[in-house]
């Protein structure tokens, strides 16, 4: 988590930085504050999503050795993307929350939103996979 951290700060300054090279850019931004009832489901809804594909496709004794395990993980941020994005900026990850949080693309108010909702969901999606697939 901590490396992860490490690299959402890193690229969240790489990307500020590269943003002053395009000409007109007035860099991307998630928008404002938002609610932060609204703004924890939204993020709960995706990261347990992502984390139980994830989970499920990468980790799985019955899906070992597949190919398929990066499009069911892109597909599944995509959908999640497309259907909540408009809530939070959709970032499902707190390193991504931090990162843009540290680029500005998004307020640091929201930042408790993003982690409650993102913490709860993976440790909700942890115990239901150990509990559908027990001790795998």
């Amino acid at each position: 988590m901590i490396a992860q951290i490490i690299g959402g700060v890193i690229a969240a300054f790489i990307g500020v930085y590269l943003l002053k090279f395009i000409p007109d850019a007035k860099g991307i931004t998630t928008g404002g504050a938002f609610d932060f009832a609204g703004g924890t489901l939204a993020e709960f809804l995706g990261t347990f999503a992502l984390v139980w594909v994830v989970l499920h496709s990468a980790t799985a004794k019955g899906t070992s050795g597949n190919s398929f395990y990066g499009l069911a993980i892109g597909f599944t941020v995509v959908a999640c993307a497309y259907g909540l994005g408009s809530v939070t900026g959709g970032a499902f990850n707190p390193a991504v929350a931090i990162g843009i949080s540290v680029a500005k693309m998004t307020t640091w108010a929201n930042l408790p939103a993003y982690l409650s909702g993102q913490i709860v969901a993976g440790v909700a999606a942890a115990l239901m996979f150990k509990y559908v697939n027990g001790n795998e």
